[in-house]
C-alpha cells in the first residue's frame, strides 16, 4: 500500500495506474476500466470519494472544486489529510459508512462554531478548519428531519420510488397537468428523501425553497442562500404545517394534554436536548395568548407552538 508522505511527495502514482496495461481485444472494456477506477494503484478515485464525504459534512471538500482535481482546480488545502483518507478508505474495503463515522467522530468536525477575532484575522475564510462552518440542512436533511420529529419516519430501504403529494398548482404547470404524476400512500411517501421521485417540470416546493440543484446539469456544490421564501415555505407551506399537527399529536400521545409538559416535550423531540427555563416560559406564554386572545383550542394552540419550533435555527442548521 502507498504510504501517505510518498504519495504528497510526488512519488507515487497519482492516478496513471492504466498507462502501461495491454489494449483491450475481446469486450467492451467496461469490467478492465472499472477495475482500473478502483484500483488501489489509482488512488485519484479515492481521493475524491473522501473529498465528497468531506464536502457533504463540512460544507466544502478538501479541494473546494470537487470536480475538478487538476490543475486548474483548487488546490488541496490539507493534502496531507487527503492522501490519508483515501489511503484509509482503500484499507477498509471503500465501505463508506465507516468513513462518515471517522470523520463525525473527529476534533474537526465536533469543533464549536463559534469565532474569536484573533483566528479570523488569520484566516478569515477557515482554510485551516480552526472552526465549524455553521451548516444549513439541505432540502432533502430538511424533508428528513421533519418526518423523523413528528415520528412519521418510514426507514425501509430499496425498491421504487415514491411520488410525493403536491398541490394543484404545481401540477398545473405541466402543459398537461399531471401527467406522467403518480400517487404513494402515506407510509411510502414517508420515507428518506433519496427515494422521492424526481421529474424536472415537477419540482417539490419545499426542494426549491431550499436551493435544491438544476437536475439537468451535474451539481459540483449547491448554492447554499437564506432569502425569504423559505421562511414562507417553512411558516405556510403545506408539508411544515402538517408536520406541526403531527408532533402537536405525539407530544399529546406521549405526555398528556398538560401545556406545561407538552411545550418542553417539543423542544426536546425537535432538538434533542432539555428545553431551557425560559424556552419553556416562551412557550407556555404564546399557548395561553393563542387561546385567550384569539380563540384557538388547547390543541391547534400546541400545533402552533409545533410549527415555531420546527421553524427554529438550531433545528434548520448544523452548529
Amino acid at each position: 500500500m502507498d504510504d501517505p508522505d510518498q504519495i504528497a511527495a510526488g512519488k507515487v502514482s497519482n492516478g496513471t495506474a492504466g498507462e502501461n496495461q495491454p489494449p483491450i481485444k475481446e469486450g467492451s472494456g467496461r469490467k478492465e476500466l472499472a477495475a482500473w477506477i478502483g484500483s488501489p494503484e489509482n488512488p485519484l478515485t479515492a481521493r475524491v470519494m473522501v473529498n465528497r464525504v468531506w464536502q457533504h459534512h463540512f460544507g466544502r471538500g478538501i479541494v473546494r472544486s470537487g470536480n475538478n482535481f487538476g490543475q486548474l482546480g483548487t488546490p488541496p488545502t490539507h493534502p496531507e489529510l487527503l492522501d490519508w483518507l483515501a489511503l484509509w478508505l482503500i484499507d477498509h474495503d471503500w465501505k463508506l459508512k465507516p468513513l462518515h463515522r471517522l470523520i463525525m467522530t473527529s476534533n474537526a468536525y465536533r469543533m464549536s462554531s463559534a469565532a474569536n477575532a484573533q483566528a479570523l484575522a488569520a484566516d478569515p475564510t477557515n482554510d485551516l478548519f480552526w472552526r465549524f462552518d455553521m451548516r444549513r440542512l439541505s432540502a432533502e436533511e430538511i424533508r428528513d428531519s421533519l418526518l423523523l420529529t413528528t415520528g412519521e419516519f418510514n426507514p425501509k430501504m430499496f425498491g421504487p420510488s415514491f411520488y410525493p403529494k403536491l398541490s394543484p398548482e404545481v401540477l398545473d404547470t405541466q402543459s398537461r397537468p399531471g401527467e406522467g404524476w403518480g400517487e404513494s400512500s402515506p407510509e411510502e411517501s414517508a420515507r428518506r428523501s433519496v427515494y422521492m421521485f424526481i421529474k424536472r417540470s415537477l419540482l417539490s416546493p419545499l426542494h426549491t425553497a431550499f436551493d435544491f440543484p438544476d437536475v439537468d446539469t451535474s451539481c459540483e456544490a449547491r448554492f447554499v442562500t437564506v432569502q425569504p421564501g423559505q421562511a414562507l415555505t417553512l411558516l405556510n407551506g403545506e408539508f411544515a404545517n402538517a408536520a406541526a399537527v403531527k408532533l402537536a399529536a405525539r407530544v399529546t400521545t406521549e405526555v398528556g394534554e398538560e401545556s406545561r409538559r407538552q411545550v418542553p416535550r417539543a423542544v426536546e423531540l425537535a432538538l434533542g436536548r432539555p428545553a431551557s427555563d425560559d424556552e419553556v416560559a416562551e412557550g407556555l406564554g404564546l399557548v395561553a395568548r393563542l387561546q385567550r386572545k384569539h380563540g384557538l383550542s388547547p390543541r391547534n394552540a400546541l400545533q402552533q407552538w409545533c410549527l415555531i419550533v420546527l421553524n427554529l435555527s438550531e433545528y434548520m442548521y448544523i452548529d
